[in-house]
């Protein structure tokens, strides 16, 4: 509630844009800085403008802190978990494709809080479902976004994961769009035994009436899943 109040008291008029405006704000050697603004559901029909700080890689690519975000962007991103019944997960990803605007991350508070990686970690240990592994009773729990949206239009595909693992280690997971045009990444570490439950988005945009593939994928040690959904723009 806390969150929520101070959310629409904040003054974020909603701009007539679609996409989003990239503006450099820090060269560095590994990327330059950048703040992305987009708009967002104030989940009440309208839109608010948000911005994003993200650090450009090769491609299409853009690596995200969500520990290292504008004040008013951190408060959405409560608000956005609050009405899921879950909390921020502050670690951290990678946005990439052609048409990927944003990302956002959300965990249950039960679940066992993990350390981040860097970007070449999360490039290294992409999630892979169709690897081989050992039988144990380890689980990875995946469910892909399916919605709907007008051509045009920004929508937020969401996927869920939930994973349980009985050693240490990393989990990967991602959530795609249109074969990856849209995607988000990431890795975390643990080093001990660790389950979790998350909801992980993807903004995108359809261009034309059909139909848009989707997955999430998460894999820890012992265990990987997979799902697969489609996405109506119409």
């Amino acid at each position: 509630m806390l969150a929520t109040t101070l959310l629409f008291s904040a003054a974020l008029t909603a701009l007539p844009m679609a996409g989003y405006i990239d503006r450099i704000v820090e060269h560095r050697a590994d990327g330059d800085v950048i703040l992305r603004t987009s708009e967002h559901s104030d989940f009440n029909g309208g839109k608010i403008r948000l911005e994003q700080k993200l650090r450009r890689l090769s491609g299409h690519r853009f690596f995200i802190d969500f520990s290292d975000q504008p004040a008013a962007t951190k408060i959405y991103h409560e608000a956005l978990c609050l009405k899921e019944g879950m909390i921020p997960n502050t670690s951290a990803g990678i946005i990439g494709g052609e048409d990927a605007v944003a990302a956002w991350n959300c965990r249950d508070a039960g679940s066992t809080p993990g350390l981040p990686a860097t970007a070449e970690e999360i490039e290294l240990l992409s999630p892979d479902p169709a690897q081989e592994l050992d039988k144990s009773a380890d689980y990875s729990f995946t469910r892909a976004p399916s919605g709907s949206a007008f051509v045009g239009q920004l929508f937020f595909a969401v996927g869920a994961i939930s994973v349980k693992s009985s050693v240490a280690g990393a989990a990967a997971y991602g959530v795609s769009v249109d074969n990856r045009r849209c995607f988000y990444d990431n890795v975390e570490y643990f080093n001990k035994p660790f389950d979790g439950t998350a909801q992980i988005g993807v903004n995108c945009i359809g261009y034309n009436q059909g139909f848009l593939n989707t997955q999430t994928r998460a894999c820890v040690p012992r265990a990987c899943g997979a799902s697969e959904g489609t996405y109506g723009i119409r």
